[in-house]
């Protein structure tokens, strides 16, 4: 039969070994995986923090602020004094009138003989209020005139209010998808880390028990190691003692006999 020896060297390769996976335990690491999941997440979190706080600035705001205004204050008042067509079609007419008082009075004159009388000025006069009255009757048409003219004047500017409205509002949705976009991306890759580092924690924590289970198996073959190892130096102590214990009284037999023989002879 063959017996295993434990001594001081089989107790210092039992104590290299608890030693080498003592200080082998694992250290937690973020996977590849994790980490670009993170990087993402700061990313898109810094874009749609900047593009909020930045905020919308309409590159419109102020043209249509400008137009807004001008349709406001842009009201409707007509007068025939204050009219430049009227005043064109009065220096007109009045000119006409008085080429027309002229015409009937130099024609009432030539009939008298070259005299003028209140007759001939009284036709002239009429001659020249029936000018006046036909300018008089153009105010209604002036005035309709100048009113659609300004109609039309408020619905260009409408139009372009709307079509400026209608670019900002364009250029705020794209704002806005934008910060949506950069939301949705920044909330997907903090769920994709959540899952990555709870893979990564739980293999981790499985690399973990497998290390306490060597470490806890090394420790336990030094213990046992030692153990025997202290028995059988108990055990080889004892076994020295007694042969030297046996060694001894040999020689006292061996010296008690000599001294019998001796007395014999």
């Amino acid at each position: 039969m063959v017996y295993n020896v434990y001594g001081p060297e089989q107790v210092e390769d039992a104590t290299r070994r608890y030693n080498s996976v003592a200080n082998s335990a694992p250290t937690y690491r973020d996977s590849a995986a994790t980490k670009n999941a993170q990087l993402a997440t700061d990313y898109f979190a810094k874009r749609y923090t900047d593009t909020v706080n930045k905020g919308y600035k309409s590159a419109y705001g102020d043209q249509i602020s400008v137009l807004a205004n001008r349709y406001r204050d842009n009201k409707f008042e007509w007068s025939a004094d204050k009219s430049a067509d009227y005043q064109t079609q009065k220096d007109y007419y009045r000119r006409e009138g008085e080429k027309a008082q002229e015409n009937v009075q130099g024609a009432y004159s030539t009939n008298t003989g070259g005299y003028s009388n209140s007759y001939a000025q009284a036709a002239g006069q009429r001659a020249y209020g029936q000018q006046m009255e036909e300018l008089a009757s153009k105010i209604p048409s002036l005035r309709n005139s100048a009113l659609a003219n300004w109609q039309q004047e408020q619905e260009q500017t409408m139009t372009q209010i709307g079509l400026l409205k209608g670019f900002d509002d364009s250029a705020y949705a794209r704002f806005r998808d934008k910060v949506s976009d950069n939301y949705n991306f920044m909330t997907y890759y903090q769920n994709k880390y959540s899952t990555e580092r709870g893979l990564d924690m739980t293999a981790f924590s499985q690399e973990l028990q497998n290390w306490q289970a060597r470490l806890n198996a090394a420790q336990s073959d030094l213990s046992s190691i030692r153990q025997l190892a202290e028995s059988q130096y108990e055990h080889n102590s004892l076994s020295a003692d007694a042969q030297a214990s046996l060694s001894q009284q040999a020689a006292q037999n061996s010296a008690y006999y000599n001294y019998l023989y001796s007395k014999i002879r």
